[in-house]
């Protein structure tokens, strides 16, 4: 990952994906895609923002590229 890389929200990331926001949570934990989790100090929960790096997103499409 680059110091200053494109990080994606998991619903931006879910278009060049071609998902939905909630196949993008069970990429995650599933291990496919990493993301990186940011702490939050309101609400409920577990307070964290996941953003994906834009690398990662590049790599999973091309390990994946042709699995349609």
């Amino acid at each position: 990952m680059d110091t200053f890389e494109k990080m994606y929200s998991l619903k931006e990331a879910a278009g060049p994906l071609g998902c939905s926001r909630d196949s993008v949570v069970r990429l995650i934990h599933r291990g496919h895609i990493q993301a990186i989790e940011f702490p939050r100090m309101v609400g409920r929960g577990k307070n964290v923002k996941r953003q994906i790096p834009e690398s990662e997103i590049t790599r999973f499409l091309e390990r994946n590229r042709g699995r349609g």
